[in-house]
Formats: C-alpha cells, sequence, structure tokens
C-alpha cells in the first residue's frame, strides 16, 4: 500500500508545481532599456538594434525604451527587467537613482548591467566608447553584489586562440569556459568578446572566463582565467553583469581587410546572439511555488525515496567493494582516453589544449590515489603551458 501511495505522489507532484516564465504570462516579460545615461550604443541610433528587435519578434518579450532617470520607483515595478548598457562620460547614476534601482530588486525586479572595453591598447581612447567601471560600481555596492567591474581589460598571450586587431585584441571564447550546468551556457559554441574584466569574490557565480593565460591588462597583480560574465540571484530577483555592451552591438567589430570578420556586426559574430538569448531567457523563467505546495511536495518526495531506497538495497544495490572497483575502472579508462587526446593535441602543436588534458590527467589521478602520476602530470602541465607562451 505505501508503495502505491508513494508511486501515486510522484506522478501528482508535476501538477502542484506551478511555473511563472515569460511564455505563460498573460502578458509577455516586459523589459525596459536604458537610453538615459548618455550610452553610446542605443536602440534609437541604431548600435544596438538587433538584439531587441530578436526579443521584440516573439510573443514572449516586449521591450520598451527609457529615456528618463529613474526618480520614480513605481513607475520601475512594472518591468520585470531592467537593461542598463554602458553609461558614457555624463552618465553617472544619482543617489536618488541608486536607492531606487535596489528598492526594485529587493521587490523582484532583474537588472542586466553591462560595461565596456577600455582600450588600453590605443594612445587616446574614446570617452564615449570605454567601460565606465565607476558608474556602474555604484550600483553594485548599493545592491552589495560580490562583483565589481574593472578598469582592465581581457587579454590574451598571442596563440591560437586569440584573434589580434591592430592594437586591440578580440578574444574568441569557447564553450569550455563557460560552465556546463548553467541555462546561460546551453548550445554555446564559442562567442566573441572584446570585453572589460571582472572582479568577482563569489567564485561560484562567475558564468564566463578567459583562459588559463588571460590576464586584464593595467593590472599589477596577475588573474589567471579572467571572469568577464556573473549571475546571481538575491531574493527573487535575478542579476547579471556583463564586461562588454559592444559584443551584443550592431557595430562592426573591424574594418580591416583580409580578417574574417571584417565588416561583420558583433551581435552576428559566432553564438553571440544566442548567448544574449540564453541571458534574458535564463531572467525571464521563474519557478514560485506556494507554502503548502513545497511542503506537500517535499513530504511526498521523501517517503518515496524512502521507500524505494529500502527495495533498492533489499534486493538490486551492489556491494561496496564491487561500486569501488567500479569507480576507479571509470577513472583509469578516463585518465586514459585524457592522456591519449593530450598526445594528439602535443602532435598539433595545440600545447596550450594539452596543458589542459595534463592537468585533468592528474586530477583523475588524484581521485585515484596516485600522488606519483599526479605529480608526473602536472609538471607536463606546466612544461606545456610554458610551451604555449612562447
Amino acid at each position: 500500500m505505501l508503495v502505491i501511495f508513494s508511486l501515486v505522489s510522484l506522478m501528482c507532484i508535476p501538477f502542484l508545481i506551478v511555473p511563472v516564465k515569460a511564455e505563460s504570462k498573460a502578458t509577455p516579460y516586459s523589459i525596459l532599456f536604458d537610453q538615459a545615461h548618455y550610452q553610446y550604443y542605443t536602440y534609437s541610433n541604431q548600435r544596438f538594434k538587433t538584439a531587441l528587435d530578436y526579443l521584440n519578434q516573439t510573443l514572449d518579450f516586449k521591450v520598451y525604451l527609457n529615456t528618463g532617470n529613474f526618480e520614480n520607483v513605481t513607475k520601475l515595478y512594472p518591468y520585470d527587467l531592467i537593461i542598463i548598457g554602458n553609461p558614457g562620460p555624463k552618465g553617472n547614476f544619482s543617489s536618488k537613482e541608486l536607492s531606487v534601482l535596489k528598492n526594485y530588486t529587493e521587490h523582484g525586479g532583474d537588472l542586466f548591467l553591462l560595461c565596456n572595453y577600455n582600450d588600453v591598447g590605443v594612445p587616446s581612447p574614446d570617452g564615449n566608447l570605454t567601460g565606465h567601471a565607476s558608474y556602474l560600481n555604484n550600483i553594485t555596492r548599493t545592491l552589495a553584489l560580490p562583483a565589481l567591474f574593472t578598469l582592465y581589460d581581457l587579454w590574451e598571450k598571442a596563440g591560437s586562440l586569440h584573434i589580434p586587431l591592430g592594437e586591440r585584441w578580440v578574444v574568441k571564447i569557447q564553450s569550455s569556459n563557460f560552465p556546463t550546468f548553467h541555462p546561460i551556457a546551453q548550445k554555446l559554441n564559442n562567442v566573441l568578446v572584446f570585453t572589460s574584466g571582472l572582479n568577482v569574490t563569489e567564485t561560484q557565480n562567475t558564468l564566463a572566463t578567459g583562459y588559463p593565460d588571460s590576464y586584464l591588462t593595467r593590472n599589477t597583480t596577475r588573474i589567471n582565467e579572467t571572469p568577464w560574465l556573473f549571475a546571481t540571484q538575491k531574493g527573487a530577483s535575478k542579476i547579471i553583469l556583463c564586461g562588454s555592451t559592444a559584443m551584443f552591438s550592431d557595430t562592426n567589430i573591424t574594418n580591416t581587410p583580409g580578417n574574417e570578420f571584417t565588416g561583420v556586426h558583433w551581435i552576428q559574430a559566432l553564438d553571440n546572439l544566442r548567448l544574449w538569448a540564453n541571458i534574458i531567457q535564463w531572467a525571464s523563467v521563474t519557478v514560485i511555488p506556494d507554502f503548502f505546495t513545497v511542503f506537500l511536495v517535499i513530504t511526498l518526495i521523501l517517503i518515496a525515496a524512502g521507500v524505494s531506497l529500502f527495495f533498492y538495497h533489499s534486493r538490486f544495490a551492489p556491494s561496496k567493494s564491487s561500486t569501488v572497483e567500479t569507480k576507479k575502472q571509470n577513472l583509469i579508462s578516463e585518465r586514459a582516453m585524457v592522456l591519449k587526446e593530450s598526445r594528439t593535441k602535443v602532435d598539433q602543436g595545440d600545447f596550450l589544449s594539452a596543458a589542459q588534458l595534463y592537468k585533468r590527467a592528474a586530477k583523475l589521478s588524484n581521485e585515484l590515489g596516485e600522488p606519483q602520476e599526479e605529480a608526473n602530470y602536472m609538471k607536463k602541465y606546466q612544461k606545456f603551458i610554458a610551451r604555449s607562451r612562447k
């Protein structure tokens, strides 16, 4: 009887949780795009048009343009998400605006802040384009976020993974630089960035970084695998920080003849548009069960899990020694495949990828309790990291 009750309970669970997301609302997920802080990239000047048109083409989202300061929080409540792109030189936020934005997020409003690159590779950077980290950090500090925008750009050592454009550096970020479990990272292969870095103190919320040899220009302290995309949830509010506004814009990546991205808009490069869509979709999807539903679901799950575990362990559970041996064999097999791939990368001259594979082999050796092998593969990791920087 208990087993039947548990199975029936599990079948009922999907009907007890009601997901509330953009496509299930009577009205679309409402987005306010800020143009009131002297931004270079706006919808009105066509420099940030494709990204917003993409959202407006569906029934799930509706984008509105903001042309006034954030002085009245009640006027912001109707909007589900506020997007603030890199402000201009005169675009700082007043103390009143900071208070209003804090109130907005405390009442469940979502916020997407985008800075921009600082163009440290040129003698006289354009102040309309470069990131104004201090302005945006007034917001992040007001919201007590564990992340700040920096005055430094993400740069890389010259190599096959990097695309130099004159005095600037545009970096192709691979999917391995995103956490595979996060919805924002889904179906991404490569994105193209020219971005400032982030200073993140709670790294579990970092969503994208540079490579192991990346660094922040003008920064005296080298920060490996530099963060540039961050997302967190405070209460019911989702907050995203990105080091680049340009990467989602309709401006050309380069006009230099002969480059594969000559005349290509940033938003159309690689998977940049998909990343944009993933970010907005993640912000819009929420599950809000009531207290009774939560209590009932947890109770039913615990009952069902208890019954299932009892029958499993009494009839089907393998012995502990068998489980341990299976895990060990899996680790050995995985290490063998990793080492085979690393040798292939060495033969191809891809020393950076080979180094990362040897680092993985060292970690697997650690899990196997083989310190000598771990030390051996770490030496190879250091060796090929050094060769990749030559």
